[in-house]
């Protein structure tokens, strides 16, 4: 610990600035990509998933049901995120 004193002691304000600023650079670099601003969420129609799939009214509502679609009420229309239908297809695709 005295080593860091001494060493602090001996720093010229300059230096001290330089190596604070540099050492903060590489911590903001490390949690950069944590703090991004996120892209909307797009939302597609139930016809748009339809055709997406390439599957029916029925199977996209059945599918519901069974948690492999989410959909979402909005406005009182049924809307689904576009990710999460191509996530749906990739998947599926493995």
């Amino acid at each position: 610990m005295n080593n860091n004193v001494t060493q602090l002691h001996n720093t010229t304000p300059d230096e001290l600035e330089r190596k604070i600023v540099t050492s903060l650079e590489k911590v903001l670099d490390q949690f950069s990509d944590k703090f991004q601003p996120k892209e909307p969420s797009q939302y597609i129609t139930r016809k748009q998933v339809k055709e997406m799939l390439s599957v029916s009214y029925v199977t996209i509502h059945d599918w519901n049901n069974k948690n492999i679609l989410k959909p979402y009420k909005i406005g009182g229309r049924t809307l689904y995120k576009r990710q999460e239908i191509e996530d749906v297809l990739n998947k599926s695709a493995e």
